[in-house]
């Protein structure tokens, strides 16, 4: 059977996933694209959703992805017509899946287990979003924890920006403030990235052995609450720029929590 209808419920429900946070949500799962991504959702053992769609010419030019998405659910040809219907993107690979969602509880056991965390609040570009949960992954920080009113992480463009990473990097929603008390209660200590020089200059920290660190808005940054909630702030110095995209100083600040000078 091959679908071309675009009115196929199966195809009507993939759409929805892509377009709606909301559905995605209620239906826990979320869409992924792309031979690379159904290859790192396969070999980091996620939840598959009941359907792969997948183009005859996909099937040809990926048989050993597609032979992997046969073992993990059933896979249905699209015509190409479908393939464009449902990608977003200018030129799709032709192969789609949809994986279970993957954020997880922030509790006593998570935090004990964990000793070097990235902290979000209010970002909105979920390219920043993509790329620091494949920095995170590239440098071995144990988490992500975001604030409720973060981009959603697992819409179809951070997945793909993310390139696998999404798939390795345990992701927690909650509320910030909380949750740096929640951390700092349990040995951590807490910096927040702040424009302001009075602060500790990124280069001449040794950050502790269970640290985390807040990454704000790329607007606003760190909002006053969640900035008295911790324990410190920390400043990367720099020559004539301002600042830095909030994506950029998230990986200066992951690189020199994991290889301290």
């Amino acid at each position: 059977m091959e679908i071309s209808s675009r009115k196929n419920p199966l195809i009507k429900e993939y759409r929805k996933l892509v377009n709606e946070r909301k559905e995605r949500r209620a239906a826990g799962f979320f869409p992924c694209e792309g031979a690379k991504l159904a290859d790192e959702a396969i070999k980091s053992g996620c939840t598959l959703g009941e359907y792969a769609f997948v183009t005859a010419a996909a099937c040809e030019k990926y048989p050993d992805t597609t032979a992997g998405l046969a073992q993990k659910c059933t896979v249905v040809t699209i015509t190409e017509d479908i393939a464009d219907y449902i990608s977003d993107t200018k030129s799709p690979q032709g192969i789609f899946i949809t994986v279970g969602y993957l954020d997880k509880i922030l509790n006593l056991s998570t935090i004990s287990n964990s000793r070097q965390l990235i902290i979000l609040e209010n970002l909105q570009d979920m390219g920043n979003i993509g790329t620091i949960i494949r920095t995170c992954d590239a440098f071995g920080i144990d988490g992500i924890i975001m604030s409720n009113d973060c981009a959603d992480p697992f819409s179809s463009k951070v997945a793909r920006s993310a390139m696998g990473s999404l798939f390795r990097v345990p992701i927690y929603f909650t509320d910030i403030p909380e949750a740096v008390d929640l951390l700092r209660q349990n040995g951590f200590t807490v910096y927040t990235a702040m424009l302001d020089r009075k602060a500790e200059r990124l280069g001449d920290i040794r950050f502790p052995e269970k640290t985390a660190v807040v990454i704000g808005n790329e607007g606003n940054g760190v909002t006053e609450k969640t900035a008295a909630a911790c324990n410190k702030s920390v400043f990367i110095p720099m020559d004539s720029a301002e600042s830095l995209n909030a994506s950029v100083a998230a990986s200066v600040i992951a690189w020199e929590m994991k290889h301290p000078r």
